[in-house]
């Protein structure tokens, strides 16, 4: 008797209770739950030259519970064994995996935060906790006797405020459609194109295709109230990152009206248009890119907890759709995979940021997962839906050029993020291992900028902001590995070489651009301020207060403050920025005992004029843990929780900005 797939078989051998076999899906579709056409081969087997094998005619037959039982005991021994290898191997690359993590969790008496580790610490006050393990902001807490409640954020503005994310859970409206938000044909042309030149691979990572994603927008423009909600979403994203991007002048200019009204109309208009389509419980991928794309845009605003919970969100959207598996795993064509990847390893790496605000590490174990690829180095002119394979990367510049530097950057940090949260004092990282990453990070950023032109614009943009974010995480993970050296002085924490190596990494931040890329600039600036360099400037500061670069570390503070950590444009500035705020003012205490009250004036906001050469000025400490500690039994010298506590965070005068 024939059993292959398309014969029937005979009669005799059929049972009473079916007249006719209906042929079933080969083994590898109904093993990945995709739709299998039951040609022989099937096109999906045939399209990844894959043995196609059909189950044989009959009845199927179910597997005993023994079966079951031993099917799953079999799959847990492998992931054992899986979790075993790894966990040697990151024993090799960094350190012995820590203990169970009961013994770094924080414990909290009296609305205080008492860290049993040094990294790990939970402040708690009334009903409300924050949670931080981020090594250099832990240190700094630690250092601050305990400091109560410091995570009181800043929030300027109304709920009604165009930077706040809730919106994004509304309900559909019943008297006003997503369609009566749109801008006028001119003025949404112009915010596409200037979300093509600017921001789509330049300020970020790059998501849209826009040979393709071009046609939904003009479809959109031509007539919003007959275009499906996500593409109608797509397009208020785009024009929401498009006008945050300009400065108000440029804005009333282009949009007729003040910004911060036509950002309110596009929030509102996203918004609908995502509960029209009921997003949430049917996603789709052009909805996702709308999504990705304001959260993206809103962080230029907003630094509250909001937009790092929504990008979670995003990332579980994500996850429903299948991002988090590679397209050829699943049957799709090229260009469908490509562009999946894209916008999931444009979640990845955002999320590996999020949480910096609030001191949060991200060890999300899926950046360093193998399961979806990294996105090629194409141009979208390489790229067409009805492509049977994907052509050759490009060896030049291209416009996901600075996104595969970006995406190379974050799983670093995530390498470095895993070590840094699993070292405890008696087991501190390993400094070769760290320097190795670092290593290897540059060679592979190497063969991307190698191909960058520094007299065209956007590629010396893109050299410098690689350049720019490689010696900025080596010189912050540098300090955080002192940090967690253990208990004992760290003599090499505050030293002129390290104030000038963070003068010279906050350079580029402090320069006026004028030039046709300062709208990148700027989006940079505020989209991610310079946390950690101002943090240890400060801390030098407050420990040494006299040095040949004291000066220039005040003007670069001033500047610091005044155009990121304290913009009052900006809301929910975090938890990270209080604890700068309170360190400050400990700083400017400290240079006003050194000096005559009338020296004591408001620094110039300046950043021009060379770096001295280094010189060791000596502490002014006699703690023997020097490095990491200044004297605060002097009486002039005021009590860091009463500091904290003192700041009235909800106040949009605080420090008079």
């Amino acid at each position: 008797m024939d059993l292959t797939p398309n014969s029937e078989p005979d009669t005799e051998q059929q049972t009473p209770s079916s007249s006719r076999w209906i042929p079933r899906s080969c083994l590898s579709c109904n093993r990945q739950k995709i739709r299998c056409d039951k040609l022989e081969p099937c096109s999906t087997c045939k399209r990844v030259a894959r043995a196609c094998v059909y189950p044989p005619l009959g009845p199927r037959k179910r597997r005993t519970k023994k079966t079951i039982m031993a099917d799953m005991a079999s799959r847990i021994s492998e992931l054992e064994k899986s979790l075993a290898q790894a966990r040697n191997e990151t024993t090799l690359t960094a350190r012995p995996v820590s203990p169970d993590i009961s013994q770094y969790s924080s414990t909290v008496a009296s609305s205080r935060a008492v860290d049993t580790s040094q990294e790990d610490i939970l402040v708690q006050q009334s009903s409300r906790c924050q949670y931080v393990n981020e090594v250099f902001l832990s240190h700094v807490i630690g250092e601050g006797r305990h400091i109560e409640s410091f995570d009181k954020e800043c929030h300027h503005g109304p709920v009604s405020s165009p930077f706040n994310p809730s919106g994004i859970l509304s309900c559909p409206s019943m008297t006003l459609s997503p369609a009566s938000f749109h801008p006028p044909k001119h003025v949404a042309v112009k915010l596409w194109q200037i979300c093509v030149d600017t921001i789509d691979g330049y300020a970020e990572l790059k998501v849209l295709h826009v040979p393709t994603d071009e046609i939904k927008v003009y479809s959109t423009i031509n007539d919003p109230s007959l275009v499906p909600p996500e593409d109608l979403a797509l397009c208020f994203a785009v024009y929401y990152a498009s006008a945050v991007s300009l400065d108000p002048l440029e804005a009333n200019e282009i949009l007729g009206h003040e910004r911060d009204t036509f950002l309110f109309q596009c929030k509102l208009g996203l918004e609908q248009a995502l509960a029209y389509g009921d997003f949430l419980d049917r996603p789709t991928l052009t909805g996702l890119q709308a999504l990705a794309l304001y959260l993206t845009a809103l962080r230029v605003q907003n630094h509250s907890k909001g937009v790092w919970i929504l990008n979670g969100l995003a990332i579980r959207i994500a996850q429903s759709l299948g991002l988090h598996r590679d397209g050829d795993r699943l049957g799709l064509t090229p260009f469908e995979s490509e562009i999946r990847r894209r916008l999931w390893w444009h979640l990845l790496s955002r999320d590996m940021r999020a949480g910096e605000d609030y001191g949060l590490e991200n060890t999300n174990a899926q950046v360093s997962s193998k399961e979806v690829k990294l996105p090629s180095n194409f141009e979208d002119s390489d790229l067409s839906p009805d492509m049977q394979t994907l052509p050759v990367p490009r060896k030049g510049f291209t416009a996901m050029t600075y996104s595969l530097a970006k995406i190379d950057l974050t799983q670093a940090m995530h390498k470095l993020a895993s070590i840094s949260t699993s070292a405890s004092s008696s087991s501190p990282p390993s400094e070769t291992a760290r320097k190795q990453i670092i290593k290897d990070l540059r060679d592979r950023l190497d063969q991307h900028l190698s191909t960058c032109n520094p007299v065209v614009p956007r590629q010396r943009l893109v050299l410098d902001c690689t350049r720019f974010l490689i010696r900025k995480l080596d010189f912050v993970t540098k300090l955080q590995w002192i940090l967690m050296q253990g208990p004992g002085p760290r003599p090499d924490f505050v030293t002129e070489e390290n104030l000038v190596e963070a003068l010279e990494v906050a350079a580029p931040r402090l320069r006026n651009e004028t030039s046709m890329l300062s709208v990148i600039s700027s989006w940079a600036r505020t989209a991610y301020p310079q946390y950690h360099v101002t943090m240890y400037m400060l801390w030098h500061l407050c420990v040494r207060p006299e040095g040949p670069n004291v000066q220039r570390a005040w003007e670069a503070i001033e500047v610091l403050f005044a155009r990121e950590l304290f913009n009052r444009s900006i809301i929910g500035v975090g938890s990270k920025a209080s604890i700068l705020a309170a360190l400050k003012q400990r700083a400017i205490s400290v240079r006003e005992q050194l000096m005559p009250q009338s020296e004591v004036s408001a620094v110039p906001v300046s950043s021009s004029g060379p770096v001295q050469p280094i010189q060791d000025s000596g502490s002014l400490t006699t703690n023997p843990n020097d490095g990491f500690y200044f004297d605060t039994e002097g009486k002039d010298w005021p009590e860091w929780e009463a500091l904290i506590n003192g700041f009235q965070m909800d106040s949009p005068d605080v420090f008079g900005l």
